[in-house]
């Protein structure tokens, strides 16, 4: 296990200690950008606290940065404090967060911004990680050239994201159903092939 797969993995768990699932079902959406002052953040956090009424606790350990769990009733996310730009912990599948919770936060990352990460290059912007069922970090690096002057377009990316994983486990899932549904054929086909044994004839 290299270095970055063992610092996700702990990140990873203590995300899903927070989220209250396990560590496999754990999302990282990392915009790609620095950020000058961490006043930023706090900027974005009273934001959605004052716009949305999202209520937030602090995480200070385990994330590698500043975290916030942040949500309503339906869903919960975290955001974390990097100087190399926002990073959001979701859970893999959630369509209330996906069409809720991280549309507003990057609206609110956007407008707090401003103009200043448009002078930067946004290539490999948008960086999309998780841990598949084998405990291995995977990673999806995004081009971003546009994702911050279309209005929705990392809310997009995020979404087709998580599509795409959901997609992924439904194959893996169909997999294992395929290889369980040929042992049990092979399994059934035996012991059609498997000789009875006569019973011992009783004496009368």
């Amino acid at each position: 296990m290299d270095y970055r797969e063992k610092t996700f993995k702990e990140k990873f768990t203590c995300a899903a200690t927070h989220l209250g699932i396990k560590p496999e079902q754990v999302v990282s959406l990392k915009i790609r950008d620095t950020v000058m002052s961490y006043s930023e953040y706090h900027d974005l956090i009273e934001s959605l606290k004052r716009e949305a009424g999202f209520e937030y606790t602090k995480i200070d350990n385990g994330l590698q940065g500043q975290g916030y769990l942040l949500g309503d009733e339906k869903s919960k996310i975290i955001i974390v404090e990097h100087e190399t730009g926002l990073e959001i912990l979701y859970i893999a599948g959630s369509i209330a967060s996906i069409i809720s919770l991280i549309p507003l936060v990057l609206q609110s990352w956007r407008s707090i911004r401003g103009n200043f990460s448009r002078k930067n290059n946004l290539d490999h912007d948008i960086e999309i990680r998780r841990l598949d069922s084998n405990g291995h970090l995977r990673e999806e690096h995004v081009h971003g050239m546009h994702a911050y002057e279309a209005s929705m377009g990392s809310y997009y990316l995020a979404l087709t994201s998580s599509a795409n994983l959901i997609e992924s486990e439904i194959k893996e899932v169909m997999e294992d159903v395929k290889k369980l549904t040929l042992r049990l054929d092979k399994m059934e086909k035996q012991i059609i092939a498997k000789p009875k044994k006569k019973k011992p004839k009783t004496k009368q």
